[in-house]
Order: C-alpha cells, then structure tokens, then sequence
C-alpha cells in the first residue's frame, strides 16, 4: 500500500514535459544548483584560500583526475549516444530492447567505471606527482593524494547515476533529472561546515576533521545524487536485468558511437589537466584561483546553454527518428535564437561585472580570479 502511494506521488511530480517547462525547470534547477555552488565555494575560500591555500590548492587537484575519467567515459557522450538510440526503439514500439539497452548500459558502465575508480585509488601518487599536480609542495601533494583517493569513488557513482537520469531524459521525464545536481552541492555544504570540524559517534572520534572533511562531503553528495536519480525511476516502467545483453543491437550501436563522442569530451577536459599542471608550479592558491574562475565562466554556460539543449534534445531526436527532418530544422534554428540572444548580454554583463561576480565567491573579491574571469568571458558565448 504504501510503496503503490509512493508510485503513485513520484508518477504525479515526474510527468512527461513540454520542452519549453522543461527548459524551465533545468534552468531553474542549475540556477539552485549555481547558488548552491557559489555558497559552496565562498564557504570553502573563506575557509582555506587565505589561511591554507596549499590545502585548497590540493582539494581542486583532487578532482582531476576522477572528473576526467568521468567525463571521457560518461557524461555528455553518454547523454548524446544513448538517447537518440533508445527513442528510436521507443518509437518503434520495442520497449523491451529500449529497457534491455538501459540496463545493459548501466551494468556496462557501472563496472568499467568502478574498474577505473580502484585504478585511481592504486595510482593516486604518481598522477598526482607527474600528471596534475607536480609542483605541489611534499605536504599538498601527499595531502591531494589521500583525497583524491576518497574521490576516486565518483566516477562509478556518476556513471550510474547518469544512466539513470538520461533514461529519464530522454523519455521527457525532467523532475528528479533536474533535481538530482543540486543534492550534489549540498553534500559538499555539509562536509564543509560539519564533517571538517571531525566526525563523533556517541562519543568516539571517528574522524578528525580537517580540509579532508570536505573530500568525505564530496562522496556524500555523489551518493546523494544516486538516490535522488533513482526515485526517479519509479513509475517510469524500468525493468531492471542484472546482465549486459552484448546481442542487443541498439546496445552494440550505442558501444560505436561513444569513443568518438568521449575523445571530443576528453580533449576537451585534457586541457583542464594541462593547465592545472601547469597552475601547479605558480604561487600557492593559483591552481584554485583557475578553477574558480573557470567554474564562474561556464556557470551562464549550463544556465543557458545546457538547460535549453537538455530540454529539446529527446525532442529533436524524435523528430528525427519519426523522418520529420523540415520540423527538426526548423525547431533547431529556434533553440539556437534562444541561446545566442541570451548569452550575448551575459557575456557582456560578465565581463564588465566581474569584479562584483567574484565577490560573491569571495569575501572581499580576488584580483587573480577577477582577471583569470575576465580572459575567459570571451569562451561564454561559443561555448554556450
């Protein structure tokens, strides 16, 4: 009786969208999720970035490395390979190849990311020491090897979690799809402001705090997501098999078109890598100042950019999949009239404000990242 209510209230609040409350929804949800992330990081710079900038410096080093094995096996070659393929064979009316491909892609995904987090973990030290952080004093680097090793874990999280949500995605279902990114911030928030003043369980220490608290907040906030991502699920006629089909052809479809898709999404985080490398042998507190100003950069990028592609991307490929290419076309030129005259005034508003923009991640503002911010505006508007 009451799992049929929670069906029942799930079902209610994930309803199939038009693409335009869609694209309102994702917009409103990353603009939580920004504000969220902007308390997060000013939280974190009023923490460390003056009084321990080798500790903040080693916390954004830390991510590297499992953020970039996400991005070129998962995240957007994931979204853009597998939705199109599982619409077409919604729209053919195979929902069970539809569902047999899902779960074939989750299992799939699931253990090559869980084999590249335990790599991760095993060769912590010598990435961090040759690869993304060699000029990290003895302290910051031992410091970004153990918490990258708490990170490593993210990889197989998101990967699971982005399955899940791209099915969701894709069959217009956007509630908990929106939802679930914002919980990540969250997570972080309470490592921060909770886990790093140490851990006590009816009184004994478990932990002792410190900047590694905000890595236990990281792995928090991932599995967070996870669950948010599942509820979403329910209702939606998921059937779950623990096997990977290697028969199914949209499977063996989907196989095909991710390494291209993922070499795109890793030249494009490789330069990440080179330029916290290179970050790495500046002034303590550089490496962060880069990473801030990027992260400030892209935040018009998912506001804008992502939020409307996202929205009308299972649309599209409908369309495209139902031989209707005229209305395809003529939705595609309407979705990029959207982008440009949005991004176009924030990219302008960016540049002149960016002074103002850094203060709010930190007390004070920041020359550094105020300039860093103001060589990266003119990315917004290609990017978006």
């Amino acid at each position: 009786m009451a799992e049929s209510r929670v069906r029942s209230v799930v079902s209610m609040a994930n309803q199939k969208l038009t693409v335009q409350w869609a694209a309102i929804l994702l917009s409103g949800s990353m603009f939580i999720s920004s504000l969220l992330g902007i308390y997060r990081d000013r939280l974190l710079n009023g923490l460390y970035l003056d009084s321990y900038p080798v500790g903040i410096d080693a916390y954004t080093v830390a991510f590297t490395i499992p953020d970039f094995m996400f991005f070129i096996l998962v995240s957007g070659a994931l979204s853009v390979t597998f939705v199109p393929v599982f619409n077409q064979r919604l729209a053919s009316g195979n929902k069970h190849s539809a569902w047999e491909l899902s779960s074939s892609l989750l299992n799939f995904m699931a253990l090559i990311t869980l084999v590249a987090s335990v790599l991760i973990m095993i060769f912590a030290d010598p990435l961090v020491r040759y690869v993304v952080g060699p000029g990290l004093d003895e302290s910051g680097r031992a410091l970004a090897v153990s918490m990258m090793r708490i990170i490593a874990v993210n990889p197989f999280l998101f990967a699971v979690a982005t399955v899940i949500a791209s099915m969701q995605q894709a069959i217009g279902r956007f509630t908990f799809y929106a939802l679930a990114p914002t919980i990540y911030n969250i997570g972080i928030i309470i490592g921060a402001q909770f886990f790093t003043s140490g851990i006590n369980i009816f009184g004994l220490q478990v932990f002792d705090g410190g900047i590694m608290g905000v890595a236990l907040g990281v792995v928090l906030g991932s599995v967070m997501q996870l669950l948010v991502s599942s509820i979403g699920l329910l209702g939606i006629g998921f059937d779950y098999r623990a096997k990977i089909s290697w028969k199914n052809k949209g499977f063996r479809r989907v196989l095909r078109l991710l390494p291209a898709r993922s070499l795109d999404q890793g030249i494009d985080y490789f330069n990440g890598l080179v330029e916290t490398n290179l970050a790495s042998h500046m002034a303590d507190g550089t490496i962060r100042a880069y990473q801030q100003a990027s992260s400030l950069s892209l935040m018009p990028v998912n506001l804008i950019g992502v939020a409307i592609s996202n929205a009308a991307f299972p649309r599209m490929t409908e369309r495209l999949a139902e031989g209707r290419s005229e209305l395809f076309r003529k939705e595609l030129r309407g979705v990029l009239r959207w982008i440009i005259w949005l991004a176009l005034p924030v990219s302008v508003i960016t540049f002149f404000g960016r002074g103002f923009i850094v203060a709010f991640i930190k007390n004070g503002g920041n020359q550094l990242i105020a300039g860093l911010l103001g060589a990266l505006v003119i990315a917004i508007l290609f990017r978006t």
